[in-house]
């Protein structure tokens, strides 16, 4: 029964066209995507003050650039368990609020060792919040654009690589390294409060669970047409 519910939900979709319902969780997954983005390249923007300031060789701060990425590859990997519990919504949310958390708190950090381990932590978030925000808008894509939306989402990634480099350019000489990792943190914190609030879960994930969830369900799709 759950295949055949969820494909009439895509039958429904693909009949109608794009609404602002879909144009909202197009842009909250464009601006999942910016600050992606931002945060996974701001420890490469930040590096040649960190190493002047702490005095270190620029060598010393590979186990930090790697760190993000390990932890990247984790958090990619780990969500689905949470996701088919709590949804895809949930999953993303999270994700957003404990990246920026993370990033903030490397703001703070006083040795390798700690950026190290912050940076690692904040990796996971990123990780997670990718696949979620891309498939979440992938199942309310018709699927005769869902090729262009969700690359057009995704797009979200280069520019927030571009804004990283333009904030780091602009901060770092009034205010220090720190204060680019303040601006990457502060911003997904605030994202998460409308991802919350106005980010509609995934159809498939309601429609697939009993009671209320389905009336869940039927409420997200009918404001798509």
């Amino acid at each position: 029964m759950p295949p055949a519910r969820a494909l009439d939900v895509q039958r429904f979709i693909d009949a109608q066209r794009f609404s602002p319902f879909q144009w909202l969780a197009f842009v909250l997954g464009f601006l999942v995507m910016v600050l992606d983005g931002y945060d996974t390249v701001a420890m490469g923007f930040i590096a040649p003050s960190l190493v002047q300031e702490w005095g270190i060789a620029r060598s010393a701060l590979g186990p930090v650039m790697s760190a993000a990425l390990v932890g990247v590859a984790i958090g990619a990997l780990i969500t689905g368990p949470v996701v088919d519990r709590y949804g895809r919504k949930f999953m993303l949310v999270l994700s957003v609020l404990w990246f920026g958390a993370w990033t903030l708190v490397s703001g703070h950090a006083q040795t390798i060792g700690e950026l190290t381990a912050f940076r690692f932590l904040t990796g996971l978030g990123l990780g997670a919040a990718m696949p979620n925000a891309v498939t979440l808008m992938s199942e309310y894509a018709p699927t005769r654009a869902r090729s262009l939306v969700v690359n057009a989402m995704f797009s979200g990634f280069s520019f927030g690589l571009m804004a990283g480099g333009v904030a780091a350019a602009w901060l770092i000489p009034v205010a220090g390294w720190r204060s680019v990792l303040a601006v990457g943190g502060v911003g997904p914190i605030l994202l998460s409060v409308p991802l919350a609030l106005l980010l509609p879960e995934s159809v498939q994930f309601l429609a697939a669970r009993p009671g209320s969830a389905q009336l869940s369900a039927n409420c997200n799709i009918s404001r798509l047409s």
